[in-house]
């Protein structure tokens, strides 16, 4: 019999969409219209089911995601609830050539080998006989810094086949666990580098986005995001590696001959080559200048006379120039008779699919904000619980709503959803949207315990070492202590970072 789901979740996006635009206003729509000047009396209605049915699409993935990123400016621009003009501008916008940045560099380390390099001297400190120890610095480890470069995919799609090579060599039929708990770390372990650095994933760059869009003059750096992202993310690899062999419960096992391939592996890699040489100073040069306003920003609030020059470098080096300026370098500068990266390849490294959904989802937020949807969101909520929402309820719902939704969806889609939606309930309820915009994006990151969940679980379990109910305990285990952490931690964490920044945490709603 013939599966229908498909057409039946590509048909249902527009029919919610067409079934809200033919009712009368719900209640609410329009106060909450009116309130923000729509000339649409019911504006927040239209956008909560463009809303509904974009996000039908992105969890459903009945098409490309990106592909359905264009609901939004198509059918707001249309409505005049978002200009054309900024609606197709937005998938040019400043945030997205920090994605292109990352994607290119990813792309060099993997066309110069550098990557490779990096995983195989990571998986060789070790010399002890410790097989925790040992996976830690084999599995866990290389692929959590890679994620340095932008990519968790990427980052566990480089150091799969070494560990496939390493569970080869050991000859793992009877320490099957072994091969199964090294599995599982890997994904793991690069699922919580989604968290270490501001490029390291999609949601991260969305919450920057909405922050910007929602607060105007305030950006999120990457040294902001040392604060923020970075401490969930190394709490999150050490209770993955806890966790995991908590649940596969690993006998004693000879890592002689893992030595013996380690030692292969690196006497084949050679001296570096100069264009590997080069893209890691490029690389090292590009981190320092995203690097740099921030660490400014940080001092000036301690030592005044900083405070100009910080503002400067601000101006003249906004987050997105370092990624423009490692297009070009990898672009212009030659190795070897050749390009560090070729036209042809530097295209093939960009994912387009993930820029046409982020700028999407762009103009999925502008468009709930200017129909008077966040408006009409909050105004319900406040009715419904009788009170205004308190800062620690409002970050615990933003960051709920976040781990729910990625569950179905991918975190980016996710992120691009919950956002938004976050900035709105922050600011109706008289907070800053920074605390809550960042409990949801990071609670995006966290979802492990599928293949569906992320892309590394997914890689890992096509190495057939894994159970999936193995699978199941571990990512749900770990991923409900990682959202408790988030719960507690982020409150303080993004009030330190707001206390840095100048910005006050209680706003007038």
């Amino acid at each position: 019999m013939k599966n229908y789901k498909r057409e039946i979740m590509l048909l249902l996006g527009p029919l919610i969409f067409f079934i809200l635009f033919i009712l009368p206003p719900l209640p609410g729509v329009i106060e909450a219209a009116s309130e923000v000047g729509s000339e649409i009396s019911k504006a927040p209605q239209l956008a909560f089911a463009v809303l509904l049915w974009t996000a039908i699409w992105w969890v459903s993935e009945v098409v490309p995601l990106g592909l359905a990123g264009l609901i939004p400016p198509l059918i707001f621009s249309f409505l005049n609830i978002v200009s054309w003009k900024k609606s197709l501008s937005s998938f040019m916008d400043p945030v997205i050539w920090i994605f292109m940045g990352g994607f290119v560099l990813a792309k060099a380390f993997q066309i110069w080998g550098l990557d490779k390099r990096i995983a195989i001297k990571l998986s060789s400190l070790y010399k002890g006989n410790n097989p925790l120890v040992s996976a830690f610095f084999i599995a866990g480890l290389p692929p959590f810094l890679l994620t340095m470069t932008g990519s968790i995919t990427a980052s566990t799609s480089i150091v799969f086949p070494i560990v496939m090579a390493f569970i080869g060599a050991l000859n793992l039929e009877k320490e099957k666990e072994y091969a199964e708990a090294l599995m599982l770390l890997l994904g793991q372990a690069a699922t919580a580098g989604a968290m270490f650095l501001l490029i390291s994933t999609p949601p991260n760059l969305v919450a920057k986005k909405v922050i910007e869009e929602f607060v105007p003059g305030v950006t999120i750096t990457f040294f902001d995001w040392l604060i923020i992202g970075t401490p969930h993310a190394l709490i999150g690899l050490f209770i993955a590696w806890f966790v995991i062999f908590k649940v596969i419960k690993v006998e004693k096992v000879d890592l002689s001959r893992m030595r013996e391939k380690l030692n292969d592996e690196a006497s084949k890699l050679g001296v570096m080559s100069k264009g590997e040489k080069y893209v890691f100073l490029i690389f090292l040069f590009v981190l320092f200048l995203w690097m740099l306003p921030g660490m400014f920003l940080i001092l000036s609030s301690s030592f005044k006379t900083l405070v100009s020059l910080a503002n400067i470098i601000q101006k003249i080096l906004p987050t997105s120039a370092p990624a423009v300026l490692a297009l070009l370098l990898l672009g212009l500068i030659h190795a070897e008779g050749r390009p560090l990266l070729r036209w042809k390849e530097l295209e093939e490294g960009i994912d387009w699919n993930v820029i046409f959904l982020f700028g999407g989802g762009i103009v999925l937020g502008t468009g709930l904000q200017n129909s008077g949807f966040s408006k009409w969101l909050i105004n319900s909520m406040m009715f419904i619980t009788g009170s205004t929402l308190d800062f620690v309820t409002i970050i615990f719902v933003s960051a709920l709503l976040g781990f729910i939704i990625t569950y179905p969806a991918s975190n980016t889609a996710s992120s691009l959803i919950t956002a938004p939606i976050a900035a709105s309930l922050a600011l109706s309820g008289g907070f800053n949207p920074i605390p809550a915009v960042l409990a949801s994006a990071l609670a995006c990151s966290i979802s492990s315990a599928l293949p569906s969940t992320t892309p590394p679980m997914a890689i890992v379990y096509g190495s057939k070492h894994i159970k999936l109910w193995n699978m199941f305990r571990v990512g749900m285990v770990s991923d409900t202590i990682r959202f408790i952490i988030l719960l507690v931690l982020t409150p303080y964490l993004t009030q330190m970072l707001c206390y840095l920044k100048g910005i006050p945490i209680k706003i007038s709603p």
